[in-house]
């Protein structure tokens, strides 16, 4: 008789069963590590906030796969916006843009006004998370509320690290210090840089 071995799928990511369980996932990004989770679960975002002591007048970013992604969950994707996305992917630079035509979303929960941040990260680690986990994923520094934004993984504070339900085993050995995106708003008139 033939011992049958279990191959285990190498693709299968566990930062992905996380946050399909509604749960909160510390992790590296394309710039800054971030605890985040499902955009979509109001529980779940929630929970961020609380574990950030974060102020509820403060608004949360937006990580998504794609445009086609982008396309679910905003109205419409202003020409000079799309120019200036392809412009920052060309050069790879981290964009987030502030949108104020969101669709499918909790907005009450995600921001304190009518404006969403979104980024589309050009990343292999979470290009490679979206193909598991086709859903926007909430994206805040992960450090508690009024403390410096950690450049890379060995600046996160211990306790913080306790609160999450996982954190993530990529990149950890990281030490390049990394940096927040660039923000941009855009408004019926203008797109104008804030950060």
């Amino acid at each position: 008789m033939t011992k049958q071995c279990t191959i285990l799928d190498a693709r299968k990511m566990k930062e992905a069963d996380i946050l399909k369980q509604g749960k909160v996932l510390i992790y590296p990004t394309d710039t800054i590590w971030g605890i985040g989770c499902d955009a979509l679960n109001i529980k779940a975002i929630e929970k961020v906030k609380q574990i950030k002591g974060r102020n509820k007048t403060k608004s949360f970013i937006l990580l998504m796969k794609d445009m086609d992604m982008l396309s679910c969950y905003v109205e419409s994707v202003p020409l000079k916006a799309l120019e200036l996305i392809t412009e920052y992917e060309k050069k790879n630079i981290p964009l987030t843009l502030l949108y104020s035509n969101s669709k499918n979303l909790p907005l009450e929960h995600l921001s304190s006004n009518e404006y969403i941040g979104i980024r589309l990260p050009n990343n292999v680690f979470l290009q490679k998370l979206f193909k598991e986990f086709d859903r926007p994923i909430v994206s805040s520094s992960a450090n508690f509320s009024g403390q410096a934004s950690p450049q890379n993984f060995s600046q996160i504070d211990k306790n913080f690290l306790q609160l999450a339900d996982y954190v993530s085993l990529e990149q950890r050995e990281d030490k390049a210090l990394k940096t927040s995106s660039n923000i941009f708003i855009i408004t019926k008139n203008a797109i104008q840089q804030i950060r």
